[in-house]
């Protein structure tokens, strides 16, 4: 089939300001990669947490 993804789309329901919060935070296209890394520490697949980005300057 043309043009199906690899990992099917989720959709989780995230407060504006907290989704834009972690964008700023990880960038607008890394919030996904930030999300599945706590998934595989949170499932155990590894047990290494994910690193928090430095805090946005003040």
């Amino acid at each position: 089939m043309p043009n199906v993804e690899k990992t099917p789309r989720q959709t989780v329901r995230v407060e504006k300001d907290l989704w834009d919060r972690a964008g700023q935070a990880v960038g607008a296209r890394g919030r996904g990669a930030a999300i599945r890394d706590f998934l595989r520490w949170l499932t155990h697949e590894t047990d290494e947490l994910p690193a928090r980005p430095d805090a946005p300057a003040a």
